[in-house]
């Protein structure tokens, strides 16, 4: 992560930008998170990021695969996205949960994805919680021109974070 002068200058290749961010702490339960915080947190990375819900083409979810988390995680989701719920996937069905590290990978692999064009599934899903009513690609990546990235990190004591990463297109690729 660096500024866009700093990696223009020495020639980098830039896999995407931070447009905004989100953060909020509701302090409900040490360990369950609280829907309406975690969309309050979505709706603020947004705002600062100046982009609508419309335009998120894909959600990386803070996905444990616990139903505490799932649950109230996918209800927020659709709180803030309707109907018009982007794809959205949990890469720790793939990495496992990495505690700290768990939204910077996340933050690469969303990076990574809008560089190559494609959405990671979450692996090993065999069937949907009829209370998650999201499309988590399952099983297999599908390709996408992903243009606006959302990556969900909720932490232990109701620490919610929220980065919105972009498709960077002013450079020839």
């Amino acid at each position: 992560l660096e500024s866009l002068e700093s990696a223009l200058a020495r020639g980098a290749r830039i896999y995407a930008e931070v447009l905004g961010y989100g953060l909020n702490c509701d302090a409900y339960h040490q360990v369950a998170p609280n829907q309406d915080s975690v969309a309050r947190c979505m709706e603020l990375a947004q705002e600062n990021a100046g982009v609508k819900p419309h335009e998120i083409d894909l959600i990386s979810a803070h996905g444990t695969g616990t139903k505490a988390n799932d649950v109230t995680e996918t209800r927020a989701i659709r709180s803030v996205f309707g109907d018009n719920t982007p794809r959205t996937v949990s890469l720790k069905s793939m990495l496992g949960h990495t505690m700290g590290a768990a939204s910077a990978l996340a933050a690469i692999a969303c990076s990574l994805a809008i560089t190559h064009g494609f959405i990671p599934p979450t692996i090993n899903h065999r069937e949907t919680d009829p209370e998650c009513e999201i499309d988590c690609v399952p099983n297999e990546a599908v390709e996408a021109d992903l243009r606006i990235v959302q990556n969900n990190g909720l932490a232990f004591g109701g620490n919610n974070s929220v980065v919105i990463l972009g498709k960077y297109v002013g450079q020839d690729r």
